[in-house]
């Protein structure tokens, strides 16, 4: 078990800034995702630590282990870094069947008969696959695919486990139960692991944090919770998940963080989180359509903001139903249980749920 840390790591593509100067720590035995879309350097950070990328500069530490020092000219090769990485596709040898797939990494370690034949059983048995130990991988599902991938890289033991995307070759009713297992499986074995993926629900359901990605660069890194509810800016309040965003000048901002916003058409509306900036500033008003509630009648509760508004769409989720509101300029959307037959309503939404980003 080891403690990994990234120093103003970098990765340079000409004048692409790939990775462009992250610093992060993960602590002994986490599970940290990066997450964020296609191209943020999120892959390309995973690889840089299994020694498969070099980077421009940086340092890579595990526990005591320099893996990288551009300062110092240290780079030791991936085989000798021992860490365990699973690719999206699996990469099985599909001319070996699964014991022998999990035999070869031990065999290149050298590692003896006896004791290699009870890694084998122990890492199946870990996965639930030792039933399919003779099959060959083209006589596997999917799940058991990615089973099999995942025993072959715990058989030697890695200091570090590294996921690239590993599930997103599934179903999505598999993907919500691999998810679940695996993530049970890592806190059984306490191993650190650095989970890539583009999907938001399985970061926020495995992770004990997230580093959200974009363009190079760690825009935010915080619990799962932090991360929906107070995102650090309108990518991470987009991306995760989804927000209405709208647009209004800060009015009154107070030190511990709760604010006043004028909307674009004079409705003023409060929020307890809000960055520091002064009156006047342009800023947006983020809110989930799930926090957004509604009513034929104006409410009575004046501790919600409230804005009167039109439906002007609806579609049926089956759980619950989306509108979409025209709220004197301001476009809406809210999810709820309930059905409105009425185009005119109140969308009402609690403070506590209204976070003010900068555009």
């Amino acid at each position: 078990m080891s403690e990994l840390v990234l120093e103003n790591l970098s990765k340079h593509f000409g004048d692409v800034r790939a990775i462009d100067g992250i610093n992060l720590t993960v602590a002994d035995g986490e599970f940290l995702t990066l997450l964020g879309p296609s191209g943020c350097g999120k892959s390309t950070t995973l690889f840089a630590i299994a020694g498969l990328d070099t980077p421009t500069g940086g340092i890579i530490r595990a526990g005591n282990n320099v893996f990288f020092d551009s300062t110092k000219g240290i780079l030791v090769p991936p085989e000798k870094r021992n860490c365990g990485l699973v690719f999206q596709s699996y990469a099985l040898w599909p001319h070996m069947t699964v014991e022998q797939n999990l035999a070869f990494p031990l065999k290149i370690r050298k590692v003896g008969g006896a004791d290699r034949a009870r890694r084998i059983a122990e890492a199946l048995d870990l996965v639930e696959m030792a039933p399919y130990a003779k099959r060959y991988p083209h006589e596997l599902s999917g799940g058991q695919q990615q089973r099999v991938a995942l025993a072959r890289t715990l058989v030697f033991e890695p200091t570090l486990l590294l996921l690239d995307e590993p599930l997103s070759n599934l179903d999505a009713k598999l993907r919500i139960r691999a998810r679940n297992w695996l993530k049970e499986l890592q806190q059984r074995l306490k191993i650190t692991t650095i989970y890539v993926t583009h999907d938001q629900i399985e970061a926020l359901a495995m992770s004990d944090r997230i580093a959200v990605m974009n363009k190079g660069e760690m825009v935010q890194l915080a619990t799962p919770q932090e991360i929906y509810t107070r995102p650090a800016g309108a990518f991470v309040a987009d991306f995760i998940g989804s927000s209405n965003f709208m647009k209004g000048k800060m009015a009154r901002r107070d030190a511990d963080g709760t604010a006043e916003v004028a909307l674009e058409g004079g409705t003023m509306i409060s929020a307890i989180w809000a960055p520091d900036v002064k009156p006047g500033s342009d800023v947006l008003v983020a809110v989930r359509p799930e926090h957004v509630r509604l009513a034929v009648a104006r409410p009575a509760n004046d501790d919600f903001n409230l804005l009167p508004g039109r439906i002007t769409g609806r579609s049926y989720l089956g759980a619950r139903y989306q509108y979409a509101l025209d709220a004197g300029g301001t476009s809406i959307a809210a999810e709820t249980e309930d059905a409105f037959d009425r185009p005119e309503v109140f969308a009402t939404f609690d403070r506590a749920h209204a976070v003010v980003v900068l555009p």
